[in-house]
C-alpha cells in the first residue's frame, strides 16, 4: 500500500509502522492541541513534539495547525494548569522523533520529509 504524505510545507507527520488508524489532518491537529488523546481504535496516543530550538517546529504548527509557538505555548499552559491533558514529550531532533515513533506503536510525530526512512510511515489522508 503507498502512503500519501500529510504535508505542512516540508514537514510530514510520522506514526509507527503498526499503526492502522486512519489520520488525517484534522485528527492530527486535535492531537497536538490536546482534543484527542486517543486512538480511534482505542489505544493511548503518545505525541512527540520538536524542541523551540528545532524551526520545523514553528512550521508545523503553523502548517498543521494554523498556530504560533507562543499560541500553542499558552494553550498547553492552560490545559496543564487545569489539569486536562499533558503535553507532547519534547526531543531534539528528526532521529529522535524516529526513534521513539519506532518503539511505541501508539506514538505520532513530525520530521522533515527528507528525514523520512523505513523506520516510520508517513500518515495517510
Amino acid at each position: 500500500m503507498l502512503s500519501i504524505a500529510v504535508w505542512a510545507g516540508d514537514v510530514v507527520v510520522i506514526v509507527n509502522k503498526e499503526n492502522t488508524n486512519a489520520i488525517d489532518k484534522v485528527l492530527v491537529a486535535k492531537i497536538y492541541t490536546g482534543e484527542a488523546g486517543y486512538w480511534p481504535n482505542g489505544g493511548s496516543i503518545f505525541a512527540v513534539d520538536q524542541s523551540e530550538a528545532n524551526s520545523i517546529r514553528a512550521n508545523f504548527y503553523s502548517s498543521m495547525l494554523g498556530k504560533s509557538p507562543s499560541n500553542m505555548k499558552a494553550l498547553w499552559a492552560q490545559k496543564i494548569f487545569s489539569g486536562q491533558a499533558l503535553p507532547p514529550k519534547v526531543v531534539d531532533t528528526d532521529a529522535e522523533v524516529k526513534k521513539v515513533v519506532s518503539a511505541n506503536k501508539n506514538a505520532i510525530g513530525y520530521i522533515k520529509a527528507s528525514s523520512v526512512d523505513d523506520s516510520v510511515k508517513v500518515v495517510a489522508k
